[in-house]
């Protein structure tokens, strides 16, 4: 059995490398002013706005126009700047918890994630809440890349591409 293990974690290596450096060259050519049903860009302005965020698996960024000094982010789009990416299996939910906390809290059920770790501005305060101030005088935008069918080795490569980019 070592064999086996040793043989599958050095497969296991070069595939997930494979991925990585093919994402990588995804994102270099992606052209998001061109619309396309693989990616899903939203303004966001309110908790209200979170619900036209697709259901299903992604990997997606947080934007914001709100500049912040130590923001290391080179990413930008129309005149605003990356400060999170992530990716889960419901990217609503997902969204909600790191933008809408509040409200993610109270409509979660035991059987769903109790997420840790969202988006930090303040320090020791995990996730924000759109609604209320100082957020909601930021414009915000999410860029969704639809990971229909992927696991979550693939999502994860997609946020080791996204950071080479």
């Amino acid at each position: 059995m070592k064999e086996q293990i040793s043989k599958y974690t050095s497969q296991l290596s070069e595939i997930i490398n494979f991925i990585k450096k093919d994402l990588i060259e995804y994102f270099k050519e992606v052209d998001y002013l061109t619309p396309n049903n693989e990616i899903q860009i939203i303004e966001i302005n309110n908790e209200l706005h979170l619900d036209r965020i697709i259901i299903g698996s992604s990997f997606y960024v947080i934007l914001t126009d709100y500049v912040f000094g130590n923001n290391k982010c080179l990413f930008e789009y129309k005149k605003h700047k990356a400060i999170y990416r992530g990716h889960s299996y419901n990217t609503k939910k997902r969204l909600l918890s790191h933008l809408a906390n509040k409200k993610y809290n109270s409509l979660r059920r035991k059987n769903e994630p109790n997420y840790k770790v969202c988006l930090k501005i303040e320090d020791g305060v995990n996730g924000i809440n759109i609604n209320e101030k100082p957020y909601n005088t930021w414009n915000w935008i999410v860029i969704i890349h639809k990971m229909k069918k992927s696991n979550t080795v693939m999502r994860e490569q997609a946020e080791y591409a996204f950071d080479k980019i």
